[in-house]
Formats: C-alpha cells, sequence, structure tokens
C-alpha cells in the first residue's frame, strides 16, 4: 500500500488506475492516500473503549475471586 500511495501522490498514475489495477476501491485509495498517518501511528493508535473497572479495583475482584475458589466457594452461574 506505501508503494501505491507513492505512486499516486508523484503522480506516476492516477487515482482511477491505480485502483483498477490494484483492484481496490477508489474510495479506499483515496482515503489512504490523503491520510498523513505513518503505519507506526496506525499500529500505536488504540481502538478499544477504556475499561469499566479501575486497575487497582479490578486486581482487588481478581484477588477476591481466586481466595474464594482457594475456599472452595468457586463461582457459579
Amino acid at each position: 500500500m506505501a508503494n501505491v500511495k507513492k505512486a499516486v501522490r508523484s503522480k506516476e498514475m492516477g487515482l482511477k488506475k491505480k485502483s483498477k489495477v490494484t483492484e481496490v476501491l477508489r474510495s479506499t485509495l483515496k482515503n489512504k492516500v490523503k491520510s498523513k498517518e505513518t503505519v507506526i501511528q496506525k499500529v500505536n493508535t488504540r481502538l478499544s473503549r477504556q475499561p469499566e473497572l479501575p486497575y487497582h479495583l479490578e486486581e482487588e475482584l481478581i484477588s477476591y475471586c481466586l481466595m474464594m475458589e482457594r475456599k472452595y466457594f468457586g463461582l457459579t452461574k
């Protein structure tokens, strides 16, 4: 995809022709060419939501569940 972006940006090949050659939708290719983010920036972005419980509360809940399991009060449905 990086070489496709370079070819379109340097006007080596047009967007329409490059989309036919690579069999990528023109709108997708257009969005990729317009994007200023690098691959590393895209990889490092977090896509998930924030956790519901704070980290310390989650750790406390885990330790409680493990302690109850050791005392044979396992979790059931």
